[in-house]
């Protein structure tokens, strides 16, 4: 299937949305992921096709890919996406993953770290238009006070109590002392975490040590970006 580029925006300095709509109608479910190819040349060694969160939420029916842009050194894909004019078409195939609320009423604790606030934004602002109140815990860092949804998220809040967002801030990491610290219960929620494959992997690795069950684990990593 192709999407059109139909609109762009600015999320921060470095940090950027493509706002697509689709040649055909699209369901998916918040926190979910697609494979998109765009074709280019010369191609570096990843190649035409990346997989991108949908960072829009289902009700809003367009598909937005929201990503991290280097000034130098970036790869010919977003080089390429940086260059698509509106009106033109990048290509989908198969929507999938598991990152997803299953249980609304079930405590859940986001980890974030950068541009990894994509799956979590989507399944908040699709709670949000549903007034579903979902139960949680945002632990959301960054390299600086440059952050990505941030009036969003705030509003996401404002409407519901049950949301709590912290900000940690680079040098400050999260950590096993953060987490202690912000979720009183470790056995009750669900850890979401998603964001560099390095951190995602590290902050898995700490709470299976702080034995939280491996089921009560859902991680989703972001190849190609270093660790926030």
């Amino acid at each position: 299937m192709k999407l059109k580029l139909i609109r762009r925006k600015k999320e921060t300095s470095d940090v950027e949305s493509f706002i697509f709509s689709p040649a055909e109608s699209v369901t998916w479910k918040a926190g979910q992921y697609i494979h998109y190819v765009l074709h280019h040349e010369p191609t570096d060694d990843r190649g035409s096709d990346r997989w991108f969160t949908i960072a829009s939420a289902p009700f809003e029916k367009e598909i937005t890919i929201t990503t991290k842009l280097a000034n130098e050194k970036g790869s010919t894909f977003k080089s390429a996406l940086c260059n698509l004019k509106i009106g033109k078409s990048i290509e989908i195939t198969g929507i999938e993953g598991d990152f997803t609320i299953e249980d609304p009423a079930q405590e859940c604790i986001f980890v974030a770290g950068g541009i990894g606030i994509t799956p979590f934004y989507s399944i908040l602002k699709e709670a949000d238009h549903a007034k579903t109140k979902l139960h949680v815990t945002l632990l959301y860092g960054n390299r600086n006070h440059s952050i990505a949804y941030k009036e969003e998220l705030e509003q996401f809040a404002k409407n519901n109590p049950n949301i709590i967002i912290h900000h940690i801030i680079s040098p400050e990491r999260i950590d096993e002392r953060l987490i202690r610290k912000w979720v009183p219960d470790l056995q009750k929620p669900i850890f979401y975490i998603s964001g560099p494959e390095g951190m995602v992997d590290s902050l898995g690795k700490k709470l299976i040590k702080m034995d939280i069950s491996e089921d009560h684990i859902k991680q989703d990593f972001f190849p190609g970006y270093p660790d926030e």
